[in-house]
This record gives structure tokens, C-alpha cells and sequence, in this order.
């Protein structure tokens, strides 16, 4: 556990100010993103959970946020000890992890770690559970080392293959396509694969931003802003997670290309809640 006293604190605007570092960014619009960000309301998080961490963090976010989640499938989990990856479909953007992470980690003793953008590093509790990401697109050789000695441990991992939230179509809500870096990572470290389907969508404001955003053709997801705010809108809600059967490793032979695979891996997971 971290020091008792400790009481983790985030800070919007020094993040802000550190990722654009040699901006000047506005006063005014680092008071907006603490707003957008429930700055005030993630400090009595943290409040609520002196000296917490890693899974004990997780369950004080599922008592902050008075949420639950049914598991369907939770007999498909391998006893056999053989490090695993996990593949979810990012429905929430930052929910169907703690859930996932409370479900899997008490399952594991809470081995479970996930592939997730570096600016997840400074949520203090959780840190040492995040395999930074670099949002520029590409890895410097430490992280390359980390993310290499990761695989080589007992530890498992989650991974939204999508690497963004998903989009809505029509009426339903969809990932973009898969990644195929679970499937090489699966094939060099001899893991099999977990698929998990997280049941779950953003408000409505969400969405029509989203929309609103492609119609005028920006390429700046300002959505993604209120991330944390559709976080405090699921307050209370019950979701539902669907474990589907292990696909071994060697599963993703030469007949298929890494993306292929992962996209087949894709239809598999949004298949698994016809399948109750």
C-alpha cells in the first residue's frame, strides 16, 4: 500500500501545461478543462481512498462510483497459471477498465496490467498497472525494453485493440478496426488470448459531439474531452462483461494475415453476448 497519509491529488493544469510543454496555454482554458475534467470531484476520489493503490484503488473506484458488473462466462478463465492478453472491445473509455480490472485482478490476485496511453500515467494509484502507450505513435528504447520484460513475466494483460473509444453507428456501438499488435505479441510470447466483451455506451451528448466533430471535419477528437464527464454520468449503473472462450496462440497461423486475425478476434468479441 502506499503511505496511509498519502492522499493522491491531480493537478489538470500541470498536465496540461507538461504535455505542451513551451506553450503558453490560456488561464482561462485550463479553468474549462478542469471543469470538463471533474477535477474537484476525481480529488475526493483520491480522498475517499488515502494510500490505496493498484487493485485496492480499483475497488474504491467501484464504491466512488457505486457501480457493478455481471460477468457472463467467468468459467472460460484458465486456472493453469500461463500469462494471458485480454482483448475488449473500449465501449466507456475508461470504466470497462476498472471493471475488467476488478473482475480479472480478484481472479488473479491481481496480476492484470493494460496497454494504455501514456497520459494515464499520472493517475498515481493505478500507475504502476499502466503499459505507456506513446500517443506521438511510436516507442523510445526503454519503453520497448519495459513492454519486452513485461511479456517475459507472469503477469497478464489487457488490451483495447481499437486504441479509441468506440464510434456509433446507427444504433449501435462500434470500435474502429483492430490493432494487430495483441496478435503478434500473442504469437512471440506464446499467449493465448482472452476475449471480453464490455456492454456499455456514452450519453447522448457524447455521440452528437462525436457527430458533430465528422461533420465538420475536424481532426481534433474534442470529444474525448468529456471523458471524465461521461465517467460521473454512469454513476450507480450496472454493466455487463461477457468472457469468451481462451483462442491459443497458435490459432493465428500464416493463413491469415496479424490483421486479419485481429479482426476475427474482433467479430468473435461481439458475438459473445448472443451467446448467453
Amino acid at each position: 500500500m502506499m503511505d496511509e497519509l498519502k492522499i493522491a491529488k491531480v493537478d489538470i493544469g500541470q498536465i496540461v501545461r507538461s504535455e505542451f510543454a513551451g506553450k503558453k496555454i490560456p488561464g482561462f482554458f485550463i479553468k474549462i478543462l478542469k471543469w470538463i475534467g471533474h477535477e474537484e470531484g476525481l480529488n475526493k476520489l483520491f480522498a475517499s481512498a488515502p494510500g490505496k493503490k493498484n487493485l485496492d484503488f480499483v475497488d474504491a473506484c467501484m464504491d466512488f462510483y457505486r457501480i457493478k458488473c455481471d460477468v457472463n462466462g467467468l468459467e472460460n478463465l484458465p486456472d493453469d497459471g500461463k500469462p494471458l492478453i485480454f482483448v475488449s472491445n473500449h465501449p466507456l473509455g475508461a470504466l470497462e477498465a476498472i471493471c475488467i480490472a476488478h473482475v480479472i485482478g480478484h481472479r488473479y490476485n491481481g496480476k492484470i496490467n493494460f496497454y494504455a496511453n501514456e497520459i494515464l500515467t499520472w493517475v498515481e494509484p493505478l500507475k504502476e498497472k499502466f503499459i505507456p502507450v506513446s500517443k506521438k505513435g511510436y516507442q523510445n528504447r526503454e519503453s520497448v525494453k519495459k513492454v519486452q520484460e513485461f511479456f517475459q513475466s507472469d503477469e497478464h494483460v489487457v488490451i483495447f485493440p481499437a486504441g479509441a473509444t468506440s464510434r456509433k453507428y446507427g444504433n449501435k456501438i462500434i470500435d474502429l478496426e483492430w490493432h494487430k499488435n495483441f496478435v503478434q505479441k500473442s504469437v512471440q510470447y506464446q499467449r493465448d488470448v482472452i476475449p471480453l466483451y464490455f456492454k456499455g455506451k456514452n450519453s447522448a451528448f457524447f455521440y452528437l459531439l462525436e457527430k458533430f466533430r465528422e461533420i465538420i471535419r475536424s481532426k481534433v477528437n474534442f470529444e474525448m474531452l468529456f471523458l471524465v464527464d461521461e465517467i460521473f454520468k454512469q454513476r450507480g449503473n450496472t454493466f455487463t462483461l461477457y468472457i469468451g472462450k481462451p483462442v491459443g496462440w497458435q490459432t493465428f497461423d500464416n493463413t491469415k494475415t496479424p490483421g486479419q486475425w485481429a479482426q476475427t478476434v474482433k467479430k468473435m468479441v461481439y458475438k459473445l453476448p448472443e451467446n448467453e
